[in-house]
């Protein structure tokens, strides 16, 4: 059974485990806003109520009212808030691309497969992710028993109706 669990161990570290959606930024950090209300400015804080990202919000209104920061700002603090404004707009840009909506799909799928199989297949080794080298993938993998099992796994998954067709990779062990 150690095999088992080493070669299970390997093939989940061969795929993407974690949530981007975690890794995504539409808000600016706790810290830099309160570093940013303490300044009392109304400037400031017009600035502050853009964020979090809204589907209404134009990125020239974000760049403008950066912008207009700059003479506000101590340096070192300007150049802090335009590094985590950069990052937010990006990953807003990729929130709403064609490709980050798709990889965003197939991660809630992700999820709820997840907790099925935890909860019908607790004894079974399988792990569901996505492909490092083509992240808009989906692998399920692992190891089961019985035949019946991988059967019963498989339809139980494309029951759920996945964004995007499976790859699967569970193999029969005894």
């Amino acid at each position: 059974m150690t095999d088992i669990t080493e070669r299970y161990n390997q093939e989940i570290e061969s795929t993407i485990q974690y949530d981007i959606s975690e890794l995504l930024h539409t808000d600016l950090s706790d810290d830099l806003k309160e570093r940013l209300m303490n300044l009392g400015n109304p400037t400031v804080d017009k600035f502050i109520a853009l964020f979090p990202i809204q589907d209404k919000i134009k990125f020239s209104t974000i760049r403008d009212a950066l912008n207009g920061m700059k003479v506000i700002l101590p340096k070192n603090l300007f150049e802090e808030t335009k590094d985590e404004v950069t990052e937010i707009c990006d990953d807003y840009k990729w929130l709403n691309s064609k490709n980050g909506k798709l990889i965003l799909k197939i991660e809630e799928w992700i999820k709820d497969a997840r907790h099925c199989i935890a909860i019908d297949f607790p004894s079974e080794y399988i792990y569901i992710g996505r492909s490092l080298f083509d992240p808009i993938s989906l692998i399920v993998g692992g190891y089961v028993k019985e035949l019946n099992t991988k059967t019963i796994i498989e339809s139980c998954l494309d029951n759920m109706n996945p964004p995007i067709d499976i790859e699967y990779r569970i193999v029969i062990c005894d």
